[in-house]
């Protein structure tokens, strides 16, 4: 009897040794140049991670909920445009933290800052003025800050483009950088400059 129970165990154990987690298939569009099995995925190492996160998208510390193509950190709700005291054009942004962690201050061109939110207004002859506003505190996760930028050197009425850019420093950590970019394109009132954009 016992002799059946060891043969058991060494076919149980020789059964096991032989196997190995090959991972899922991720090919959610069923391409033609993949199979639906997992044969052509070589295995790849789980790491435990060192550092818990919110919201958790892990199962007992294993990826299940893995977020492809990941988005942008900071999102780019809207951009907006008023007219300054001095007559020129003042451009307003709105900027939301869609991240897990909180954004910190960093040493950012001299002055500690989380990040800048940068504009680039082209005028009707070509030329080109960049303003930019830094976030000077940290940024909450689900946070949400309007930042006012300095003012533009270009009269209104010669403005056409705008192009706003959360994070030109590339300070926050982000793989793609897909919603962090508003433009506006288009003739502006002197008296009245609009350019509002929203996502």
């Amino acid at each position: 009897m016992r002799s059946i129970a060891k043969f058991g165990m060494v076919a149980v154990a020789v059964t096991l040794a032989g196997c190995q987690i090959s991972g899922t298939y991720r090919d959610a569009s069923f391409a033609a140049s993949a199979t639906p099995y997992t044969d052509e995925i070589p295995p790849r190492p789980v790491y435990v991670p060192y550092l818990l996160t919110f919201p958790d998208n892990t199962m007992y510390f294993y990826p299940i909920f893995d977020d492809q193509p990941r988005h942008s950190d900071l999102k780019l709700n809207s951009m907006l445009c008023v007219a300054g005291s001095d007559g020129f054009v003042v451009v307003a942004a709105n900027v939301q933290n869609l991240g897990s962690t909180i954004i910190p201050n960093l040493p950012l061109n001299g002055d500690l800052g989380a990040f800048r939110v940068a504009a680039i207004v082209t005028t009707a002859g070509g030329a080109r003025d960049e303003v930019y506003a830094t976030q000077y505190v940290p940024l909450t996760v689900g946070g949400a800050v309007t930042l006012v930028l300095a003012p533009t050197r270009a009269p209104a009425g010669d403005i056409v483009r705008i192009d706003v850019v959360a994070d030109p420093d590339h300070i926050v950590p982000d793989p793609l950088r897909d919603n962090n970019v508003l433009s506006w394109t288009g003739t502006m009132q002197p008296t009245n400059p609009q350019c509002t954009v929203m996502r």
